[in-house]
């Protein structure tokens, strides 16, 4: 199994460690194991929580980074077995004089959904040895370590308190939980932390000033009823904005507004401190936790993101039905494949499971799957990440600016499609980007197997370049690429599986366009290309087919055309500046038609041969190369 995370995503947290308070009650980093005293409950197959390193103890789809020091782990990637309530619990510690506790730990925990099974992890207590057990709080999601910081209050007064660390592989084959650094203490009276900020890793100067908002939370013991939020840019001076009429009760958190916007006045990279101060007009006891430093490049221009959602299905998976209903109207729900949609969707028919019958199948939807190793249906693919399918996934991916505009049109002339690209650079993408086009069925019925699915939508039938796509070359901001591809389809009513056959045809056709970085994975940006109905219809009346042909030329290249009946066709052909460097005019006979003409004299580079029939024209693209 492969489940890739999204690592393209800023999630921005403390700098600073979680610090202690004024009385450490329990501490235990692991660096000699799981500690005498400890037990576990309802352990997998494989012992359930492991002590070693984050080498040791991870695996290639669940691949635990290195905090630094020996760990804890259940690894339900490793094992796939059994791992629906597992609890790692502690020695039994005497809480019976303390009335107000927080625990620390951090946590590498992905919180993810596969086939339908989505993990959890709970930090709990117990005050029997295990006979009940109540939860004091979730441990969540990052997709890397987290520090985790819990009020363990409800624990005190009782001598006979054990702690648990929770793992639910949710019934199914996931990922699982590492542990490190857990401490139990005394909190401060007042210690106020910034615990998020909400500003995304990269900023186009178009869309500034930006307006810093964020999270505070009260570790302290104390109702926070005013404060002063700070920020800081590149450690200059402080920007301060007051707080009054607060009530944040200990352990509340609070989002704030600044109430001065932040305005660069130039592109680069900016380090972004923000803090809080003067809490109830006193000092905060705590001063490791109150700076959440983030780092901003701020470039010339981002735009909205449109989100790729790429799925890997088959009419012979049975959990693929249901879940590709509750798929659909996710995708409705975002306007998906549409002029002013926010999402983009391919789905990819698979050859598996057993019978692997599905007639969609072929092998460029194959090599995508090859691309991400997926190795089970259904499975989404958003962005070039594998992330879980919901909402706040597809939101959190729309607030990424983008770095690439697309804009894309194709057209037809009976089987034969033709799509424009123009593609904005507006920040440095590199040399390693590739221009994908999907052509795709809207909605087909043709594909019915076992699972009980009757009808499918955007199923994907052919790359018009490839499942490799097309090499954009360096690209670098502030500069516009170009690029158009052209493919002939076939229409049959039973397509074999393998083939690159449609079922309906260029009236139930979409392209999906969108930009890749063949490196990291990531989906710089995607595009829903719109038809360009303009002269179709005439054209469709008065000619089957054409094209311009060899593309690229060399010495010579030629006009093939498939008239209807008896037509006056006039040929022009200009360069990129726009100079006619051909024209002919002749009455041509129904029929397939070949008009060629001399390119050795021509310099190599993009020419458009504007094609007239009766009046009306049909642009197409020629790249001569010498």
């Amino acid at each position: 199994m492969t489940k890739i995370l999204l690592s393209f995503i800023a999630l921005f947290a403390s700098s600073a460690a979680f610090a202690q308070g004024q009385s450490t009650i329990y501490s235990e980093n692991f660096n000699n194991g799981i500690p005498t005293g400890w037990t576990q409950l309802n352990a997998g197959s494989d012992g359930g929580f492991l002590a070693g390193s984050s080498a040791s103890l991870g695996t290639t789809s669940f691949p635990i980074s290195n905090p630094g020091s020996n760990i804890v782990a259940t690894n339900d990637d490793a094992c796939n077995c059994t791992k629906n309530d597992e609890y790692l619990v502690t020695d039994t510690m005497d809480l019976s004089n303390y009335s107000v506790l927080h625990a620390t730990f951090k946590s590498f925990f992905y919180g993810g959904t596969y086939n339908n099974a989505t993990e959890a992890a709970e930090f709990k207590y117990t005050t029997n040895g295990g006979s009940s057990w109540t939860s004091l709080g979730t441990i969540n999601p990052a997709a890397d370590w987290e520090s985790q910081w819990i009020d363990v209050s409800a624990a005190c007064g009782s001598a006979n308190v054990q702690f648990g660390f929770n793992y639910q592989d949710g019934g199914g084959w996931t990922w699982g939980l590492a542990i490190d650094d857990f401490s139990v203490f005394a909190p401060y009276n007042f210690d106020l932390a910034t615990t998020s900020l909400d500003i995304q890793s990269t900023l186009g100067l178009n869309k500034a000033p930006f307006t810093l908002e964020g999270t505070i939370k009260n570790w302290g013991g104390s109702t926070i009823t005013s404060a002063t939020i700070n920020y800081k840019i590149n450690n200059g001076s402080a920007v301060t904005s007051s707080l009054t009429g607060l009530s944040i009760a200990p352990y509340d958190t609070y989002t704030f507004t600044h109430g001065t916007t932040w305005n660069p006045s130039t592109t680069g990279s900016y380090t972004v401190d923000v803090y809080a101060t003067a809490l109830n007009g006193t000092t905060d006891q705590n001063t490791s936790n109150d700076v959440l430093s983030s780092v901003i490049e701020v470039v010339t221009a981002t735009t909205d993101r449109v989100v790729l959602a790429e799925e890997f299905t088959s009419s012979t998976c049975g959990p693929c039905a249901g879940f590709n209903t509750g798929y659909k109207t996710l995708l409705d729900d975002n306007n998906v494949n549409t002029e002013n949609g926010r999402i983009t969707s391919v789905k990819y028919q698979m050859n598996w499971p057993s019978p692997g019958t599905d007639p969609a199948y072929n092998p460029e939807g194959l090599a995508r799957r090859t691309v991400y190793g997926i190795s089970g249906v259904p499975d989404v693919v958003y962005g070039g990440s594998n992330l879980p399918t919901s909402q706040a996934t597809i939101d959190l991916l729309m607030d990424i600016p983008a770095l690439a505009e697309i804009d894309s049109e194709w057209s037809a002339t009976g089987g034969y499609i033709q799509c424009d690209v123009t593609v904005n650079a507006l920040a440095d993408l590199g040399s390693n980007v590739s221009l994908h086009m999907a052509m795709i069925e809207k909605e087909i019925s043709h594909n019915v197997q076992t699972n009980g699915e009757t009808t499918f939508y955007h199923t994907f039938r052919k790359f018009m370049d490839g499942s490799n796509g097309h090499s954009m070359g360096s690209m670098t901001a502030g500069n516009t690429y170009t690029h158009y591809a052209n493919s002939t389809i076939s229409v049959n009513s039973t397509p074999a599986q393998g083939s690159y056959d449609f079922w309906v045809g260029t009236s139930n056709m979409d392209i999906i366009v969108w930009l890749q970085d063949g490196v990291t994975g990531e989906v710089l940006q995607s595009d829903y290309a719109m038809f360009n109905t303009s002269s179709v219809d005439e054209m469709d009346n008065l000619a089957r087919f054409i094209s311009v042909y060899p593309n690229p030329a060399n010495d010579f290249a030629g006009v093939e055309i498939d008239l209807i009946d008896r037509s006056d066709v006039i040929i022009n052909m200009v360069n990129a500046m726009g100079q006619t460097v051909y024209t002919e005019a002749q009455a041509l006979d129904a029929g397939t038609q070949k008009l060629n003409f001399e390119t050795s004299n021509l310099s190599a580079g993009l020419y458009f041969v504007n094609v007239n029939v009766n009046g009306v024209s049909k642009t197409l693209r020629l790249n001569i190369a010498h």
